[in-house]
């Protein structure tokens, strides 16, 4: 027994000097809890995926979006409008398991895709959005207005995201089209007419009449006929020089 303590001594000293080699070299370390970094993917940190300044503003729901409007703040909350009314709100986060940007409701829960495609604003539940230029030109409900002349504003309730008729005033064409069989002209006063053309034949005035608001559909309005009795089309401002006139499709301001 007394020729194996030099073999069981050297053993322990080997495995003392592995322990201490183990240990020795963790300054410096971080552990995976403790890093900025840990999941958000590539070089993002903490400060990019919460910078949400780039959804921020209202967005108006496309002619085939079942939504009117949403509406989102800088620190990314951001509230869902139909007919004036709140239907859904919630917040934006950044999700670095996919590495991209989520909508969660308040309501339920539930979360989906939110991301900027070429301009537009898409929500995989609440499909897309366009930016809502010229809201710099909404009415307010108290009779103000940014540039401070309330005289050039209409005085409604600025949910509704609807814009002074007189800035209509133009020359609208069917898909945009300057050749296109029909168009419309609105003057400074809200007034139209809508004309249509054949080759060879002057354009014909088929119906004409005044624009009226509507109380509770945002960016909403309605060309109310003055030549037929009874007749209305809704007209729904779904760009600043696009508007889809009743069912038949989207006119463009060209002139």
């Amino acid at each position: 027994m007394k020729r194996k303590k030099p073999y069981l001594l050297a053993g322990l000293v080997l495995l003392l000097f592995l322990l201490c080699t183990a240990c020795g070299d963790t300054e410096g370390q971080i552990a995976p809890q403790d890093d900025p970094n840990e999941g958000l993917g590539g070089d993002l940190t903490e400060d990019t995926v919460n910078d949400f300044g780039g959804f921020e503003g209202i967005w108006l729901g496309e002619a085939n979006n079942d939504y009117d409007s949403m509406e989102i703040d800088a620190e990314g909350n951001w509230t869902l409008y139909l007919s004036g009314e709140v239907v859904d709100e919630g917040y934006l986060r950044y999700e670095p398991e996919w590495e991209a940007i989520y909508a969660y409701s308040n309501l339920d829960d539930s979360g989906s895709l939110i991301a900027m495609e070429e301009g537009q604003l898409y929500s995989a539940a609440y499909g897309y959005f366009n930016y809502g230029d010229g809201m710099e030109y909404l009415w307010y409900e108290d009779g103000g207005s940014p540039d401070g002349n309330p005289d050039s504003y209409w005085s409604w309730d600025s949910d509704l995201c609807q814009r002074n008729v007189s800035e209509f005033k133009g020359i609208w064409y069917y898909d945009g089209d300057l050749s296109s069989e029909t168009y419309i002209v609105i003057d400074g006063n809200g007034n139209w007419s809508y004309y249509q053309r054949v080759p060879g034949v002057e354009p014909a005035e088929m119906d004409c009449g005044v624009f009226t608001y509507s109380m509770d559909e945002v960016s909403t309005y309605y060309a109310d006929s003055t030549m037929y009795d009874g007749v209305s089309y809704r007209v729904f401002e779904v760009d600043e020089d696009a508007l889809v006139w009743g069912d038949e499709g989207v006119y463009y301001m060209m002139e």
